[in-house]
């Protein structure tokens, strides 16, 4: 009975591949360039998205050289979330100007140290536009490092957008980006 599964699943992961771009094991310069970016990475901001009313992610965005490239999502301990899990991590703010402050407060204690383990994986992949790399938490993807053909990285505005609109933001005053 189960083998019957076996190809439909085949099947998917397969369109999945084809779909995203074709994974890559090793390309020296691309692989290289986001070497370079990960072991500059760190934290610049952080900020609550709102999911639904009293709920939000916590989002931590990661700069390289003044420069947002990627953001991942954290629980309340700074644990980061591997990609398509972000529900599990939805805070509760249930009263909205104490629980913004403690964790304000938490994020200046241990903003620094959020990116402990995150490593940089070993593949890539191609896309039209450009390559996705990612970074990994205990061999789980919880971001993407996006490079445009050149090699150059890739920032997506929203992040600021989210941050300038969040109720609850760190740090208070929005940092210099390039």
């Amino acid at each position: 009975m189960w083998r019957g599964a076996i190809l439909p699943t085949i099947a998917i992961w397969t369109w999945g591949l084809a779909a995203l771009g074709w994974a890559q094991p090793s390309d020296p310069p691309v692989l290289d360039r986001c070497q370079a970016i990960s072991q500059n990475l760190r934290p610049q901001l952080a900020y609550a998205e709102r999911a639904a009313p009293q709920r939000f992610f916590l989002r931590l965005v990661l700069g390289a050289d003044g420069l947002p490239v990627s953001r991942i999502t954290v629980n309340i301990d700074l644990t980061p979330v591997p990609l398509g899990l972000e529900e599990i991590a939805v805070l509760v703010l249930e009263r909205p100007v104490q629980d913004a402050l403690r964790l304000r407060g938490m994020l200046a204690r241990h903003f620094d140290r959020a990116l402990q383990n995150i490593s940089l994986g070993n593949w890539y992949v191609v896309e039209p536009r450009g390559f996705r790399c990612f970074l990994t938490f205990q061999g789980r993807v919880v971001g993407i490092i996006r490079l445009n053909p050149n090699l150059e990285p890739l920032s997506d505005p929203r992040w600021l957008q989210a941050y300038r609109r969040s109720p609850v933001r760190f740090p208070a005053v929005e940092p210099a980006t390039r």
